[in-house]
Formats: C-alpha cells, sequence, structure tokens
C-alpha cells in the first residue's frame, strides 16, 4: 500500500541568497529524503519557501532602500531559481505571503483559538512615534 509522506523543510528567510549552509543543514538532507521515499513507491508531498516576515528582512530591505515586499520579491525569485538549478525536488515551493499560505496559517490558529490553546495576555512594548510602529528588540539601542 502506497504510503501518503509529506516532507516540509524550513523556510528561508528571504534576506539573502541561499548558501552552502542552507544547503546542508535544512534541504539538502529533505531532499534525499524525498527522493528515497518516492524511489521506494511513497506520495509524496515535499514543500518550502520563503518566509517574507521578520526583523532581518525589514533591516535589510531599509539598508537597501526598498521596501520589504521589493527587497523580498527579488530573493525569492534568486533563491528559487537556485533551488531550481541544483535540481532540487520541491512539489511545491511558495512564499508566506501568497494567499494559500496566509488562509491555511489563519485557519489554523482560529483552531488552535476555538479549541484553548491560545491565551490571550497584555504585554508592554516600545513603540515609535517617529515611525508610528512597535519594535522589535533589534531597533532598540541603549
Amino acid at each position: 500500500m502506497q504510503k501518503k509522506v509529506l516532507i516540509t523543510s524550513a523556510l528561508l528567510y528571504a534576506n539573502g541568497s541561499l548558501h552552502l549552509g542552507h544547503l546542508a543543514g535544512a534541504y539538502l538532507p529533505a531532499d534525499i529524503f524525498a527522493r528515497f521515499s518516492r524511489f521506494i513507491g511513497d506520495d509524496v508531498h515535499f514543500i518550502s519557501g520563503s518566509d517574507e516576515y521578520g526583523v532581518a528582512i525589514t533591516l535589510a530591505a531599509e539598508k537597501e532602500k526598498k521596501t520589504p515586499k521589493a527587497y523580498v520579491d527579488h530573493f525569492h525569485k534568486v533563491n528559487k531559481a537556485l533551488f531550481e538549478a541544483l535540481d532540487f525536488s520541491f512539489d511545491h515551493y511558495s512564499r508566506t505571503t501568497c494567499k494559500g499560505h496566509s488562509e491555511l496559517v489563519q485557519d489554523f490558529f482560529i483552531q488552535l483559538d476555538k479549541n484553548g490553546y491560545i491565551e490571550k495576555t497584555k504585554t508592554k512594548q516600545l513603540f515609535s512615534e517617529k515611525e508610528n510602529r512597535f519594535l522589535a528588540d533589534r531597533y532598540v539601542v541603549g
């Protein structure tokens, strides 16, 4: 009987180009497992993509004087092309801003909340009135 196998690897932050550490640490082992699973007849779906959120991306985009979207658009394209050139066997390589991803994640958290797994709390956070945004730790000096 054919086994259904879902294989995921870490979503690559879209704040730079793929490097050897990424390949050896997260992607090559998953790709080898996906190829082996297909070889033995399993029904494999191997997914990964670009993580487009995070302070590292915002900082890098600001440094390059680009919007975060323009910045991640560039590196998603670059990294997807590198994976293709290296013949990785992803069935689906996407990004965290695609509609399907957003809907899936929202549904997941709604279900967690409905089942009582999310605790609502209040926290204090630093806010920049000048920039009209809350500040992650990387923005705070002193």
